[in-house]
């Protein structure tokens, strides 16, 4: 078998990995939805199910919640990245975020969210640093500001979240521009800055944020962990009375938990849809607007305020950090006390033994599944780049979409389904069932934050290693892969930080025989003893914070050897 030939199987292997469990498992969710269930005894098909779902008195509220938290945190993240993206570039500020995104990214939802609540509660570090002096309060006062029933919370939670994780995509589609030239040939013409992004770049820009776009929408209308930890509780959103449904022991719940789940997956289409239709409205409304010959914008004198909004969820993050790190540390914190009266590390070496294994299998599943989705993701990439320098149409650029199909489908949509066919094959509560469904969620991250880099590497470099007649392999592993590493070690620790965050999945394929230290902070993010809480979602955050440490020192490490081999 040439090496092209085999190059050519990587793309195919990944379609199917990803293709064919996701049908199956839509599939396996759709026929409890119609009331068939085989194992339980349903044997026919029947409305029930919907009749069901759409009579539960919590259905409406669900709705609103989902509706409201998820497109609204999607439609003001997007314009938030961009916003700091058209006011910032270029600027101090820019590289400021640049370094600053691998910590935000590294923060993990569930640790973040739970960081958030002690920083905005009632008895919240803000309401702490208020009272008694300015608010008067020397008890915790009555008031809902985490967990409220229009999600007001858990929205600004995934606003929070999400905007870095565009940021970072509008970094990468930066990179494919000439930037320079754009601005250049913009102000040669006298536009201001504000409209040389608007008429110029983002236009150029949008195609490459559409699909992380349409991920983020996705997330955000199906998101469970954060929804249990800051979202509604009644009625709460619908991913989560889904959720509800299916752990219930009543079995004919769980096909109504099915029906939920189908609408959540109709649902998401249907925003999906008409974000696409969005689109294409605004760019026919804008269409006209581009050549109207205006040079400023009427938002110019507001340009300053996109380094103040980054700063502040710098700072926000920064601060939800801090006062984890504090409790975790408190032995006695009273309200309305600004710091604790007394601090020891009992906590820590209290449950330090209960922590050691999820820590294991966090760490375990997530290098399992980051080694094979970036072989994966590599060898596809280098196939595309074999096939567009020979000319040949490249199976990735038409089909490799399939691989997104994780983070545009609801997790709980297919999930179940997914649970149902382990236990018929008899995988379910398995290690190979465990990195999987893992490698599912990590492959599409690490796809998106290692293509740009990959494809524009200039292949001038391997040319010279083949003239000095080197295997394809050897060019490989001594030219390209020194080269790329820096990128590549990026994507594998973004890929470890979406491993060690993934709660839905763990629980529903792991059978409840896997505890990861993520499923085990969002169990306990419901109990009252906050030093236990910020013990274990400091843990969360301490291993992708080493993921990240590790792709920052391996490569100067290298760098640093190779420097004395030469000396």
């Amino acid at each position: 078998m040439s090496g092209s030939s085999r190059l050519n199987l990587f793309p195919l292997v990944t379609q199917t990995a990803f293709l064919l469990p996701i049908l199956v498992g839509l599939i396996f969710t759709a026929a409890p939805a119609l009331g068939y269930l085989s194992v339980a005894g349903h044997r026919g098909f029947s409305l029930d199910p919907l009749r069901t779902l759409f009579a539960h008195p919590s259905l409406p509220g669900a709705l609103r919640s989902t509706i409201l938290s998820g497109a609204g945190a999607a439609s003001a993240s997007l314009a938030l990245a961009l916003w700091i993206a058209a006011t910032v570039h270029g600027t101090r500020a820019w590289r400021v975020i640049e370094f600053s995104l691998a910590p935000l990214l590294s923060l993990p939802h569930a640790a973040f969210a739970i960081g958030f609540v002690f920083l905005i509660s009632p008895s919240g570090w803000l309401m702490r640093a208020v009272s008694p002096s300015l608010s008067g309060f020397t008890y915790p006062p009555d008031w809902i500001t985490a967990g409220d029933p229009w999600a007001i919370s858990l929205t600004l939670t995934m606003i929070l979240k999400e905007t870095p994780f565009l940021l970072l995509m509008v970094f990468s589609g930066l990179n494919r521009l000439d930037v320079k030239r754009t601005v250049w040939i913009g102000r040669s013409l006298g536009y201001h800055r504000l409209r040389i992004w608007t008429r110029l770049l983002i236009p150029q820009l949008y195609p490459m944020l559409r699909l992380p776009l349409l991920a983020v929408l996705a997330y955000s209308l199906s998101v469970v962990d954060l929804a249990y930890i800051i979202g509604p509780s009644l009625p709460p959103t619908l991913s989560v009375l889904i959720d509800r449904w299916f752990n219930d022991p009543d079995i004919a719940y769980r096909m109504v938990g099915a029906a939920g789940a189908v609408l959540l997956f109709v649902l998401t289409l249907l925003f999906i849809a008409l974000a696409l239709l969005a689109e294409q409205l605004i760019k026919k409304a804008a269409a006209g607007r581009l050549l109207n010959g205006r040079r400023k914008s009427p938002f110019e004198p507001l340009a300053g305020t996109g380094s103040w909004y980054m700063m502040l969820v710098l700072l926000i993050n920064t601060t939800s950090l801090l006062v984890l790190m504090i409790w975790s540390i408190a032995r006695v914190w009273r309200f309305p006390d600004f710091l604790p009266s007394l601090l020891v590390i009992s906590t820590w070496t209290d449950n330090w033994g209960r922590m050691i294994e999820p820590l294991g299998v966090s760490v375990a599943a997530a290098l399992a599944s980051c080694a094979i989705s970036c072989v994966l993701v590599v060898g596809c990439l280098e196939n595309e780049l074999t096939l567009e320098y020979a000319k040949q149409p490249s199976i990735d650029r038409r089909s490799l979409w399939i691989v997104f199909m994780p983070l545009l489908i609801p997790q709980i949509s297919f999930l179940f389904g997914i649970q149902v066919l382990l236990v018929f094959l008899h995988l379910d509560g398995t290690w190979l069932a465990l990195i999987w469904i893992h490698m599912v969620f990590v492959l599409p991250y690490v796809f998106l934050t290692l293509a740009s880099a990959y494809r524009s590497y200039d292949r001038r470099y391997s040319q010279v290693g083949l003239t000095l007649s080197w295997s394809p392999l050897k060019t490989f592993a001594r030219i390209k892969l020194p080269i790329l590493i820096k990128p590549i070690l990026f994507s594998l620790a973004v890929g470890f930080s979406v491993s060690i965050a993934q709660y839905l999945p763990t629980l529903y394929v792991g059978n409840g025989r896997f505890a990861t230290i993520t499923t085990e902070t969002v169990s306990l993010a419901a109990g009252s003893d906050r030093r236990i809480i910020a013990v274990y979602a400091l843990s969360q955050v301490i291993l992708p914070l080493l993921g990240y440490a590790a792709a920052i020192a391996i490569p100067f490490m290298m760098h640093r050897n190779r420097q004395m081999m030469r000396n």
